[in-house]
């Protein structure tokens, strides 16, 4: 069954009233992510909230705003970290891209949705690694640790998907009829 879960934007324009939400809900979860979620014990590791969020706008919103919000988001949390200033930036600005450029792919389908979701957000987490050994950074380890890193992020992103992708594409939905009227 086919159902129009969301409406990408078609016209590759970045507004503003949206971008601002979207902003907003990115860096919260930015600060969420290193103050609570970090923090909690989980079984494998813990979710990559900026990285679901991320891909979840870049599926609302297209390649254009999605590399834009992953730079923003990306610089905020390499400024919020003590690696190489940079390294979130790129690798969010990428993720954010390349999602948004499956957005009209996924548009009408959940199953579609979340496996780009969960797979954005481990490819994103692997992507992450792989700059770090590039960069020399100490936080690079070995490929298992990461495998197991991207594998853990994408079952969290897989069982989060579900509930924060509706979220999100009404808030969207939202600030689009604000927009219009």
């Amino acid at each position: 069954m086919s159902v129009q879960l969301f409406e990408p934007d078609h016209e590759g324009e970045v507004h503003p009233l949206t971008f601002a939400a979207l902003t907003a809900v990115l860096l919260a979860a930015a600060i969420a992510q290193v103050s609570v979620v970090a923090r909690v014990p989980l079984p494998g590791g813990h979710p990559d909230l900026v990285l679901l969020l991320l891909a979840t706008a870049a599926l609302l919103e297209g390649p254009i705003a999605g590399a834009l919000l992953g730079f923003v988001v990306g610089l905020f949390g390499d400024l919020l970290s003590t690696h190489v200033l940079g390294r979130s930036a790129l690798v969010c600005c990428l993720l954010g891209y390349l999602v948004g450029l499956l957005a009209d792919a996924t548009e009408r389908s959940v199953a579609i949705a979340l496996v780009v979701v969960s797979g954005a957000v481990a490819g994103a987490t692997i992507a992450n690694v792989a700059v770090a050994g590039l960069l020399s950074d100490g936080a690079a380890g070995t490929p298992g640790q990461a495998f197991q890193r991207a594998l853990v992020a994408a079952l969290y992103a897989a069982l989060l998907t579900p509930f924060l992708f509706p979220a999100m594409a009404a808030g969207v939905r939202r600030t689009r009829r604000a927009r219009r009227s």
